[in-house]
């Protein structure tokens, strides 16, 4: 603010704190209305916050009713746990079954022969050369990989073994000793007859390398047999397994789709009966759940328009057209029928769940154990149905609330617009008291002025009036 020095000479006021006075006087009750409004748009801001918040929690709830595997949760188990463990989803038929599990699926392995490098001992890095070139790895299910060693690199059994391990995606290589010298050991990556090595062709650099001693034909193969540079130690196999007589294979030992919905995982060879079972409430928690959430809304409800007489103190949203929108509408999505007229469950009520005078709902045990006994496809397809089930209509109505272009957004942003003007009238006001503050300066400094001249005046009719007083005395004497 503008200052000006040696204010009140003159009068001997103290114009700058009087000024100071005015002013703050004049700013305090326009100043306050501003506060208020500002604290006014951020309540309402924060009120909204939390019920695009609970609405979207409670969308949450609402999503899982859409889904027929909340109402019906499957468990499974299986008699004999040393041979397979099952896992089933809400869509596998109730029953039990017969399984037999003949073969596991199982790897090919294979090692390269005993005498294949005769008189050969070092194979270091720094050892004995294979050779350079080409080994292509042709698979039963089709298709081949090759591993390729560069011409005139650094080649030994374990770096070809290293070759393999790093450009192949099927195979496994080591190298071991056992006793009479180093060997290289192939293993397929995955179990099944499809992912067997048929055979092994050699393209080496030098015709004459070690490297060409690889060269096999593995299929039809016995196993302990030998074929060109490796004998088969374990034959590629798919699993094989009876369920309730009927023979089903496949390339791993998790075996899927055979029973509806179940899923095997196989351990060993034996017998075993898996048993599909519903687990026990499920349907019923579902149920508890959805009332649990709604219930949580409501009250957020009444919290944000609530109004407490004796503090006086209202809720974010009290009064709020917003929040009065949200709770018609949900009541009355609730309140309203679904499905086909001549279901037995149409309405809430009908499964046994009230509304209290608060807004809340109330489950009625019995009444909802009688309808889970006797009508509980119909009570499962009020929430899921997919034309009008109840929970796609709480879903609609919290999208429509908490979307992009919802209610709750557009008052969201207007609110944002509002709050902007108060720094404008914020502004204002400040360009506003620096103008008083100037004019009451100006006008205080004027009558300083004058009252400076006035006492001027009067001292010097003071001086003159005692002068002739002096005068007069001196006359008379």
């Amino acid at each position: 603010m503008s200052t000006i020095s040696a204010m009140g000479v003159g009068s001997g006021i103290d114009i700058r704190g009087l000024v100071d006075q005015l002013v703050a006087a004049e700013r305090k009750p326009r100043e306050m209305q501003i506060e208020r409004s500002e604290t006014r748009i951020k309540d309402q801001m924060s009120g909204l916050g939390r019920l695009r918040s609970a609405l979207a929690t409670f969308g949450d709830a609402a999503n899982k009713l859409n889904q027929a595997s909340t109402f019906r949760q499957i468990e499974t188990r299986v008699t004999s746990e040393g041979v397979l463990s099952a896992t089933g989803t809400s869509t596998a038929p109730l029953g039990n079954y017969d399984v037999n599990v003949v073969h596991l699926a199982q790897a090919q392995r294979m090692v390269t022969r005993a005498d294949m490098f005769s008189g050969v001992t070092d194979f270091s890095a720094s050892g004995t050369a294979l050779g350079s070139g080409e080994m292509t790895f042709s698979f039963e299910g089709g298709g081949s990989e090759t591993i390729t060693i560069a011409d005139g690199a650094s080649s030994s059994l374990n770096s070809w073994a290293a070759a393999i391990n790093s450009q192949s995606s099927r195979l496994t290589a080591s190298v071991v000793d056992d006793g009479s010298g180093p060997r290289m050991i192939l293993t397929s990556a995955e179990t099944g007859q499809a992912n067997a090595v048929t055979g092994i062709a050699v393209n080496a650099d030098d015709p004459s390398s070690l490297i060409g001693n690889f060269a096999a034909t593995m299929s039809g193969l016995a196993q302990n047999d030998t074929d060109g540079g490796f004998t088969l130690l374990r034959q590629a196999r798919d699993a094989e397994v009876q369920i309730d007589g009927m023979t089903v294979t496949r390339s791993t030992n998790e075996i899927s789709n055979a029973i509806d919905g179940v899923t095997l995982t196989l351990s060993s060879t034996g017998d075993s009966r898996v048993i599909v079972g519903e687990k026990q409430g499920a349907a019923r928690t579902a149920v508890e759940d959805f009332v649990k959430a709604y219930n949580t809304l409501i009250g957020e409800f009444s919290r944000l328009g609530a109004f407490d007489k004796d503090s006086n103190t209202a809720g974010l949203l009290n009064g709020d057209a917003t929040l009065r929108s949200v709770q018609t509408q949900l009541y009355r999505i609730i309140s309203d029928p679904v499905g086909p007229t001549d279901s037995p469950v149409r309405i809430l009520a009908d499964m046994g769940i009230s509304t209290e005078k608060d807004g809340t709902l109330k489950i009625d045990d019995a009444r909802l154990t009688q309808r889970l006994s006797e009508d509980r496809e119909a009570l499962v397809s009020f929430f899921t149905d997919g034309d009008h089930g109840l929970a796609k209509r709480l879903g609609g109505f919290v999208d429509n609330f908490t979307g992009r272009d919802s209610p709750i957004n557009s008052r969201n942003d207007s609110l944002q617009r509002q709050l902007r003007g108060i720094e404008d009238q914020r502004e204002r006001l400040d360009y506003s008291m620096e103008r008083l503050e100037m004019r009451l300066i100006s006008q205080f400094s004027a009558m300083d002025a004058m009252v400076a001249q006035m006492n001027q005046t009067s001292d010097f009719l003071s001086n003159q009036m005692a002068l002739m007083q002096a005068n007069t005395r001196a006359a008379r004497r």
